[in-house]
């Protein structure tokens, strides 16, 4: 049994290199930087993007756009999926990419080499020949026909098999991550009880593809964005390095600099409106049971210390009204995709911990903007949006 299953994999795999397409040359041009974060929520950055297992975002390489999805991560290397390609491929660390079921894409042309033909040999003649029937066919056919079915039905369970794996993989991880987001917005909810609004799991356009915010808090006060961290261990950083570690039992593990992270979504947000940059507020929130080993800078808080935060002493900024225009050019601006699926999970998550959670305040009601809120006399030219 071991052998014939033996011959499947190597019959598989040959024939699916023979199938395989020349590889374009511009794959050549994506590298993949490094692996961190935890076993359960990994990261890899690719042409110096982050991603998460399933994320698909834009590389801009030399003469060409390409849209990438990152479908694993691994120890050492990473399983991608290229726009216009019909297998995915594998991306070392080492530089190396490698086609489902095919060789190394070339990184350049090797210059063609001389073939020389042997002449030919006589085979010797055989010692004894067997008379075979002629209704019966070539037992070389027969054992073809049965290799070619093990061969291609073989191929097709793997490949359920490997879907399977890697869907409940990346809904594994997904949860894990909702589980922080909700255990915020919860918090949040019941907690702080300024004028305020809170969008969750906000997707926005940027220059280069688009950018996933955790959480948008618009309160009175300022606009908070908010990063949901959901770890464990000891964290060390510095709030100027490009990485942090993780550790758990001796185990370090690299991960993006959070801060660094959120700058770009403070960056996103704040195109959207022609407000002072002190108006908006980087925050980044451990959810887990991490441990910080040094010091994190201000804007890195733990889920216990978020709300004596957001209730600091600052100076009002915005009415209802105004409030309400901003929270509405945000909901213009989302994805869909993101108001529609993630923030139902997040929704749905926080409903399920609510009883580890005192029960929330009444909702805060409030009103629609007035037809013409921006006349050139009521002082608000500063909210109207960007040209």
């Amino acid at each position: 049994m071991k052998i014939l299953l033996l011959i499947l994999a190597v019959a598989f795999a040959v024939t699916s290199a023979l199938a395989q397409p020349a590889a374009p040359a511009w794959l050549n041009q994506v590298k993949l930087s490094g692996i961190n974060g935890t076993d359960d929520q990994k990261l890899a950055v690719i042409n110096d993007k982050t991603f998460s297992p399933g994320e698909a975002n834009t590389l801009k390489l030399k003469g060409r756009t390409v849209q990438v999805q990152c479908l694993e991560i691994r120890a050492q290397s990473v399983l991608l999926r290229f726009q216009d390609l019909p297998a995915p491929y594998v991306l070392t660390l080492g530089g190396e990419l490698i086609a489902i079921g095919g060789n190394p894409a070339p990184t350049a042309s090797p210059p063609p080499a001389v073939k020389v033909t042997p002449a030919p040999s006589t085979p010797p003649a055989p010692l004894f020949i067997f008379k075979q029937h002629a209704s019966q066919p070539p037992p070389a056919s027969k054992s073809a026909i049965s290799l070619g079915l093990l061969v291609f039905f073989g191929g097709i369970f793997f490949a359920l098999l490997a879907g399977i794996a890697l869907g409940a993989g990346v809904s594994r991880l997904r949860h894990r991550q909702n589980i922080g987001e909700a255990m915020i917005a919860a918090t949040i909810d019941r907690h702080f009880s300024r004028l305020h609004l809170l969008l969750n799991n906000v997707t926005l356009p940027t220059a280069d593809g688009t950018t996933q915010i955790d959480h948008i808090l618009v309160a009175d006060t300022g606009i908070f964005v908010i990063e949901a961290k959901h770890y464990s261990g000891w964290i060390f950083g510095d709030p100027k390095e490009r990485q942090w570690t993780q550790t758990i039992y001796r185990k370090k593990s690299r991960f993006q600099n959070p801060l660094h992270q959120n700058y770009g979504h403070v960056k996103a947000l704040q195109s959207l409106f022609d407000l002072p940059e002190n108006h908006f507020h980087s925050l980044v929130v451990f959810t887990g049971d991490a441990e910080f080993k040094t010091d994190l800078g201000p804007e890195v808080v733990k889920l216990s210390s978020l709300i004596p935060l957001l209730t600091a002493e600052r100076p009002v900024l915005y009415d209802e009204r105004k409030l309400t225009y901003i929270v509405g050019r945000i909901e213009m601006k989302r994805a869909r995709r993101s108001l529609e699926t993630d923030e139902y999970h997040v929704n749905h998550l926080r409903s399920r911990i609510a009883g580890k959670i005192p029960p929330p305040s009444a909702p805060m009601a409030i009103p629609p903007p007035p037809a013409n809120p921006f006349a050139a006399s009521s002082g608000d030219e500063k909210y109207q949006p960007k040209a």
